[in-house]
């Protein structure tokens, strides 16, 4: 007994409300309708990094979850705290083994980890990285 109510169906088929949450998103001009998700329920997509040190700092290398398709996007950092950033905010340190895995990665100078992304993120790592002019 019960289930949704039909203003609800309405609503979520017509991308005003997430699709998990029923929690209400902000109107996007370019929805056509259909169904969405807000960030938190959004699906992830997996990516594997690939980080080196190197003489102007920490190279990142992205590829697909097969691992033979990169992605366009690769970045420089010249912090480590930045690869820590990136693999926190990617969901990679998941439990103390992930962490201190990566810790032993960045002092050998070298590693990798799987990022669970947003469908944004994703989308920018595939948008080539754009070159500074040199001068």
């Amino acid at each position: 007994m019960g289930g949704e109510r039909q203003s609800m169906t309405r609503r979520r088929l017509a991308g005003e409300i997430c699709c998990a949450r029923k929690a209400a998103l902000p109107r996007a001009p370019e929805h056509r309708g259909g169904k969405r998700w807000c960030d938190k329920c959004a699906p992830r997509r997996k990516v594997y990094c690939h980080f080196m040190l190197a003489k102007c700092g920490w190279h990142c290398q992205f590829l697909e979850s097969e691992l033979q398709t990169p992605l366009p996007r690769k970045l420089t950092f010249a912090d480590t705290d930045k690869i820590v950033e990136l693999a926190q905010r990617g969901g990679a340190l998941k439990d103390l083994v992930a962490k201190q895995a990566l810790e032993y990665a960045i002092q050998t100078g070298r590693g990798s980890v799987y990022l669970h992304l947003t469908p944004a993120h994703y989308a920018s790592l595939r948008t080539p990285s754009r070159r500074r002019p040199s001068g």
